[in-house]
């Protein structure tokens, strides 16, 4: 575990916008060919004081390392699924040191206090090992190169 790790909700620590919107385009957007500008239109809907989108971001002190989002939903065919679990990413120098269960366990605190009697995520196929480890149940087997997991939540 890192050692001065922080995690705070992006409208407290809003200098940390840029390289969360980097990370997020970069991971997942970029590729879609979709410009970095709707990343960070994304992001900024969770600037507000609304539960839900919410950004938790993993920092140490003026360091950025991670993110992931509470979102309404994040699978347009899963209606039924909400809220969502979403856009977990950990730097790359980062990774492997507990950051990623951290901000996910964060998450599912935060959606617990939502009152949501579960959330929901889709990961990689090759993800599937790391969720179940926390606590995961996948539903959904490889819908389009993705698993469909859902957490109970206390």
């Amino acid at each position: 575990m890192h050692e001065s790790l922080s995690i705070s909700k992006l409208a407290d620590v809003p200098q940390f916008l840029e390289p969360a919107a980097k990370g997020m385009w970069l991971e997942w957007w970029e590729e879609e060919g979709h410009p970095i500008e709707d990343v960070y239109e994304e992001l900024r809907t969770s600037l507000n004081k609304e539960s839900i989108p919410t950004t938790l971001i993993a920092h140490d002190q003026t360091e950025f390392l991670g993110m992931v989002m509470l979102v309404q939903s994040d699978m347009s065919k899963r209606p039924q699924y909400s809220p969502w679990l979403a856009s977990l990413w950990v730097v790359p120098e980062h990774q492997g040191k507990g950051i990623g269960s951290r901000l996910t366990k964060e998450l599912e605190a935060l959606a617990s206090n939502e009152d949501a009697p579960h959330l929901y995520l889709f990961a990689k196929l090759s993800l599937r090992g790391f969720y179940e480890g926390l606590g995961w149940q996948c539903i959904e087997e490889n819908v389009d190169g993705v698993d469909i997991f859902r957490k109970k939540l206390s």
